[in-house]
């Protein structure tokens, strides 16, 4: 399940409509915008100094329930600052197969409406691991071409979902950076299908 549990009330097939398939989402391409506070990007689109940037406006998919449902999380769901990462906390302990095939995995991103984080994922895990939120990530053939670093900024007025997921070459633990606007990079190590880190 994509938002297992994050937005309750959510009709599994309007999400269904918006999430699949993950490789045809229509929307209009995220530009290689610079991270939320510097003059320029540095680096390819997609890399920690130039974070491909997803808002409001440009996102992959609208779900229209979003704007009138309250987001709870529980404990399975990766929570920082104002990112949620639905479930992803479980799938450890999960079935790859559970989640999407030819190591792609499809699960939402949502942030608390109002808010700016970077997702990215550091360079030791390029090669195995990538980021599949943007349009252009979503012809990556390997880990390495996907997107290693995002800027989502949920819309003003409510949370906001991305529709997207993660390239991992499993069973394998990855670490995550989450870094809120104007806050330290938080850093948690996510198990892809590999029992505990």
């Amino acid at each position: 399940m994509i938002l297992r549990g994050a937005l309750r009330g959510l009709s599994w097939p309007v999400l269904m409509a918006v999430v699949l398939p993950l490789a045809g989402c229509g929307s209009a391409e995220a530009d290689p915008l610079p991270q939320a506070g510097t003059a320029q990007g540095v680096g390819l689109p997609g890399s920690l100094g130039n974070p491909r940037v997803l808002n409001c406006q440009n996102r992959n998919g609208d779900v229209p329930e979003e704007k009138t449902r309250v987001l709870i999380t529980g404990p399975d769901d990766l929570v920082a600052g104002p990112l949620v990462v639905p479930g992803l906390l479980a799938w450890g302990r999960a079935r790859s197969q559970e989640y999407g095939a030819n190591h792609r995995f499809k699960v939402g991103t949502v942030v608390r409406k109002g808010g700016t984080v970077t997702l990215s994922i550091p360079a030791e895990f390029h090669d195995s691991a990538g980021l599949l939120y943007s349009e252009p990530s979503r012809t990556a053939r390997t880990p390495a071409e996907a997107d290693h670093a995002v800027t989502f900024t949920a819309c003003a007025e409510h949370d906001t979902v991305f529709v997207g997921g993660f390239y991992v070459l499993e069973p394998r633990c990855v670490v995550l950076e989450i870094r809120p606007q104007g806050q330290a990079a938080i850093r948690r190590e996510i198990s892809f299908f590999d029992g505990d880190c």
